[in-house]
């Protein structure tokens, strides 16, 4: 059996993919090729790039043209500019019209009107830069396109003078590809900072509206216990079936990337000569709740702004129990009775963000973590 190496951190690529067989299939043959561009929707840690970055294999074996975009650590519009030159050039499929593509992006330069400089952010600029690029993309050639971390981008744009319409600009740009007749262009989008929620919080949700939701779930519990099976492990660790179940039992939620994680730390300390058993496992679990690998889901909730303290305040209540009724919730949340209206909007409101970005889940009428892992990290930061 081929062994998958316990990679943390980028995503899997190549032979180190694994499962997700039928997804991939619906994504391509019921999607892509009915020319139906997708919104990869899920929380963080699921893997929707390694996902995406899939497709664009899919796609290269049919004898598509592909291009991936990772838009983490861009600040501007002329950043965006120069990843899709430099993204571009790195593609065979260029290669013959290389010099033109040169001499387009070196058109693109800061214009004069009456001997003052248009800013770089002008109306003139971006619509010359936006304009230049639909031009190297020829819409009758079948094309895959991925453009990942794009939620980290626009919030990056948001933030700048103008920003808000420099972020419209942009998306209708993008729905501008997809709306014309006859493309053959397909997108796949993806972000670890959920779009939907950024979309939804600055009333920008209509610039989305035409691409396809799918969604990318855990694994199920087969295809978790066959991945545990698959990773590369010290020779002394072999886990049994006991030992495989007792690692699902603590997990709950099957996402690849905390299977790794306790799996990783499982075989570090039999590596350091601990016997393989239930209570290394717990010993794996208690040590890895303590370390920095959940501080990206603490700080991801300094992006929901003025309601950063309220999500804070639910998810230390679901976290003090087995979870939380709405009604409870609403009763901690609402300061006062005349504030129950406006804090009921409030609630309604996070409540969707915090299950779209996989913190929360809803089970048998009450609101809790949809990750053990997650929760008692939230524990023992928070409430202990």
């Amino acid at each position: 059996m081929m062994k998958i190496p316990i990679k943390i951190g980028p995503p899997v690529e190549g032979n180190d993919f694994y499962g997700r067989k039928k997804e991939l299939q619906d994504a391509w043959e019921r999607h892509i090729l009915q020319g139906v561009s997708l919104l990869l929707s899920a929380p963080r840690r699921v893997g929707k790039s390694s996902f995406a970055k899939k497709m664009l294999d899919t796609a290269k074996e049919k004898g598509w043209k592909t291009l991936y975009l990772d838009l983490q650590g861009l600040k501007s519009e002329r950043d965006f500019v120069r990843l899709f030159k430099e993204e571009l050039k790195k593609e065979k499929w260029w290669n013959k019209a290389g010099d033109i593509i040169l001499k387009i992006f070196d058109s693109i330069k800061e214009t004069e009107v009456a001997g003052n400089k248009v800013s770089i952010n002008s109306d003139v600029w971006r619509s010359d830069a936006y304009g230049k690029i639909k031009q190297l993309i020829n819409d009758t050639e079948e094309t895959l396109i991925v453009m990942d971390e794009a939620a980290i981008f626009l919030n990056h744009l948001l933030t700048q003078e103008n920003g808000k319409e420099k972020v419209e600009f942009f998306l209708e740009w993008l729905r501008s590809f997809r709306q014309t007749s006859g493309t053959k262009v397909c997108w796949i989008f993806c972000s670890s900072v959920g779009i939907e929620n950024f979309v939804s919080m600055h009333q920008l949700s209509k610039h989305l509206n035409d691409l396809y939701l799918f969604p990318i779930g855990a694994f199920p519990e087969h295809e978790a216990k066959d991945f545990i099976s698959c990773l590369a492990v010290d020779e002394n660790v072999k886990f049994t079936k006991d030992h495989i179940q007792h690692i699902l039992d603590k997990l709950g939620w099957y996402l690849p990337f905390f299977i790794k994680i306790l799996v990783d730390q499982i075989n570090s300390l039999c590596s350091e000569n601990k016997q393989l058993s239930n209570e290394t496992i717990d010993e794996a679990y208690n040590l890895l709740i303590a370390q920095s690998y959940f501080n990206t889901w603490d700080e991801r909730l300094n992006d929901y702004n003025q309601l950063e303290n309220n999500a804070r305040k639910i998810l230390k209540l679901c976290a003090l129990s087995n979870g939380e009724s709405r009604e409870n919730l609403l009763a901690n949340l609402a300061a006062k009775k005349s504030d129950v209206e406006k804090t009921e909007k409030i609630l309604s409101e996070l409540l969707v963000m915090l299950k779209n970005d996989g913190y929360l889940a809803e089970h048998n009428g009450k609101y809790i973590f949809r990750s053990p892992l997650l929760r008692d990290f939230w524990y023992g930061r928070y409430v202990k």
